[in-house]
């Protein structure tokens, strides 16, 4: 929400997801059908969007850059399947390959001052001030809300040089994950994507604000949005109910809650 800026957005996706029916027990999806890269391509073109896209094959990556996970590494985490595992890295390359997109289109130039990281699979529920200036290079804030005691990894606003941490971060996962294989006694449990991240950032000396009220949840809310388009229930219910219903309590007689409902309050 601020007028005064220029923008650009890099995205990358993977280019071999929509060839197949996607299913996640977890989430409760079953055979939802993907969106391919043309498609996305095509909605960004004709809403005038400031964007770029670069793709690649996540068969691809998970054969060369996945092959060292092994099923006992789920034990790393509190109830993260071997499948969310994965999804985990598989994010975090989304991110590095963005980032790297977006500099080699702008030649590794240093003119950008501020980064901001959304999932694509998130909705952003309320708005946000993007500072024209007063975030340091090595700076980066974060929700304080879906912290579970570390640094909420969904949303981020990054100095140059925070974002190139924040975007490298499965590169510090990788080294967590096989130290605590190698002694799961004498080292503390992972436990989360959550704490991996907090960890990367404390090594790497980022300076992290986390930004609003931890109880109020009132900066940068947003929900994840399932690949049947399906909103995913624990994410700021009362918010999303009070904008279909007018009052914060979300009440759907179990009915579930998609994007386009949503979307058309928002917009």
């Amino acid at each position: 929400r601020n007028p005064q800026l220029n923008f650009e957005v890099s995205m990358h996706m993977y280019s071999d997801l929509h060839r197949k029916s996607f299913s996640s027990v977890r989430n409760s999806v079953q055979n939802a059908k993907l969106q391919s890269p043309d498609d996305i391509w095509e909605i960004l073109h004709n809403e005038s969007v400031p964007a770029g896209m670069t793709t690649s094959s996540q068969s691809t990556f998970d054969e060369l850059e996945l092959s060292w996970l092994q099923q006992s590494d789920k034990k790393s985490f509190v109830v993260y399947p071997l499948q969310t595992v994965k999804n985990m890295f598989r994010q975090g390359n989304s991110l590095r390959e963005s980032l790297l997109y977006q500099q080699v289109q702008n030649n590794h130039t240093n003119d950008i001052d501020v980064y901001i990281f959304a999932r694509s699979d998130t909705v952003l529920l309320t708005p946000i001030d993007i500072p024209c200036s007063g975030i340091g290079g090595n700076d980066i804030w974060v929700p304080s809300w879906g912290s579970w005691g570390a640094i909420n990894d969904r949303f981020a606003i990054a100095g140059p040089n925070a974002a190139k941490i924040y975007a490298s971060r499965i590169e510090g996962y990788k080294d967590d994950i096989i130290a605590f294989r190698s002694n799961p006694v004498g080292l503390r449990k992972p436990k989360n994507s959550e704490n991996l991240l907090k960890k990367w950032l404390q090594k790497n000396l980022v300076n992290v604000t986390k930004m609003g009220d931890e109880f109020k949840n009132e900066w940068a809310k947003l929900s994840r949005v399932r690949a049947d388009g399906k909103i995913h229930f624990s994410d700021h219910p009362s918010h999303i109910g009070t904008l279909l219903n007018g009052t914060a309590r979300l009440n759907r007689k179990g009915k579930d809650v998609y994007i386009p409902e949503v979307a058309k309050k928002l917009l």
